[in-house]
């Protein structure tokens, strides 16, 4: 574990982390690793996965990624026709399934991407090599049946990994009736956690509603989401952000993410109508979604001049955006279920040295807390939201404060060094008493 404060780059993390298991007897595995929303450094959202089957490789396991097309920039698809390609991605070696998806699409037309994705994934494990082990990474639910195929039909073992709960938040958010469908859903959750070898839950609170569900001793470890501290940086503040924008004197509170209905915009915009008089605080939003135009409709329509809208950017170029901001809001629609969500944003702030307000409670409060860098709100309470936010934005002091000490978090809890050790310690026990 590093001392508080320490910082550590991503090449030097992986190299410590290949030193530390090689200490120890393992056995190189083939590793599939399937991931529908796979995306690199280039694309428009979180590199979990990337990151994680690099610290997999650095172990000396040999992973191939079994992903979609739909979060790769044009030029990351290897070349070829048909919906099955072959290539490597930063290094990977990749199995690409071409499934379009984007977040303005309809419930059905992402109902398809995902049914299609996995018939495509099912007939990729059945009819390929022999992996060693699969490594399934939800969501959505649908990702886990081709692991579950390939233990049921090869006996390939596989780790699931879940992100989101499925089914219970789209059936908390009325997407799926609580009737036939949720019940088969349900059903196939419990058959993949019942015979996934090892269960990599986002969080300890989303550990334990596992652990409650499956009622047996099946090993369940969490793995947060990690801090990118290298792209990231808070020192790459510059201005130019500012400046391109007109916000040179304004404290910026940034939301930097999808505009989906789960992401809950408009409590931002209330909060920046409530705190209008202040004329030094402006509100970006960054992203695309279906919600978007609405959102955008929205602030014309309540006259709100302290929000700026602007299109989704590449991770690589967000750093220096998000260097130029003071304040990160992550926001959720006040369903108990999304408190146990593990937002990119969140690690990407505090990677930036922001202050992170929340409207929700949860295991992102209690880190929050713990280390006094950020504020939250009870779920449907704006007034409180945007007081903490105008809390935060009229005191200079308090808010370096917690700057500083969100840097610190993610340099040292945050880390992907310290955080990827259970996992890798899970495929270390795994491969010495299995592979052997």
């Amino acid at each position: 574990m590093l001392r508080p404060g320490a910082y550590i780059s991503r090449d030097l993390s992986i190299k410590l982390l290949a030193r530390r298991l090689k200490l120890c007897k393992i056995v190189v595995m083939r590793i599939l690793y399937i991931h529908q929303y796979f995306a690199t450094e280039r694309g428009r959202t979180g590199t979990r996965s990337l990151e994680q089957a690099r610290a997999m490789q650095a172990c000396g396991h040999e992973v191939t990624m079994l992903i979609s097309s739909a979060q790769l920039r044009d030029d990351e698809i290897p070349p070829g026709r048909g919906v099955i390609r072959r290539g490597t991605i930063a290094g990977l070696p990749v199995i690409v399934l071409h499934v379009p998806y984007d977040q303005r699409m309809g419930y059905a037309r992402r109902i398809a991407a995902f049914l299609k994705f996995m018939m495509l994934a099912c007939r990729v494990v059945l009819g390929g090599p022999r992996w060693d082990l699969i490594y399934a990474s939800s969501t959505p639910l649908t990702v886990g049946i081709p692991a579950l195929a390939g233990k049921l039909f090869r006996s390939i073992p596989y780790f699931f990994e879940v992100r989101d709960l499925w089914p219970d938040i789209p059936v908390a958010l009325g997407v799926i009736k609580d009737g036939v469908l949720a019940r088969g859903l349900r059903i196939a959750e419990l058959l993949i956690y019942r015979h996934a070898r090892v269960i990599v839950a986002a969080n300890g609170d989303m550990a334990r509603m596992i652990r409650r569900k499956t009622h047996n001793r099946k090993p369940i470890v969490a793995v947060p989401n990690a801090c990118d501290i290298d792209l990231f940086d808070p020192d790459r503040r510059d201005g130019e952000f500012r400046r391109l924008h007109g916000l040179e004197d304004k404290i910026v509170c940034i939301h930097a993410g999808p505009f989906g209905r789960v992401n809950h915009l408009e409590c931002v915009l209330d909060a920046a109508e409530l705190l209008g008089d202040s004329e030094t605080l402006s509100f970006v939003l960054i992203g695309e979604g279906r919600e978007k135009l609405r959102i955008q409709a929205q602030v014309a329509e309540r006259g709100l001049s302290n929000v700026l809208i602007l299109d989704a950017i590449p991770k690589q170029e967000l750093t220096a955006v998000l260097a130029d901001c003071d304040i990160g809001l992550v926001t959720v629609i006040p369903v108990a279920e999304l408190e146990w969500n593990c937002s990119n944003k969140f690690c990407d702030y505090l990677s930036s040295g922001l202050p992170v307000v929340l409207n929700y409670r949860g295991w992102h409060e209690r880190l929050l807390f713990d280390h006094e860098c950020g504020l939250s709100a009870g779920q449907g309470d704006t007034e409180a939201f945007a007081r903490a936010i105008g809390r935060l934005a009229g005191d200079a002091d308090l808010r370096a404060g917690y700057a500083r000490r969100a840097r610190g978090l993610a340099e040292t809890v945050l880390n992907r060094s310290n955080v990827v050790i259970p996992l890798l310690d899970e495929l270390k026990t795994f491969s010495s008493q299995d592979m052997s």
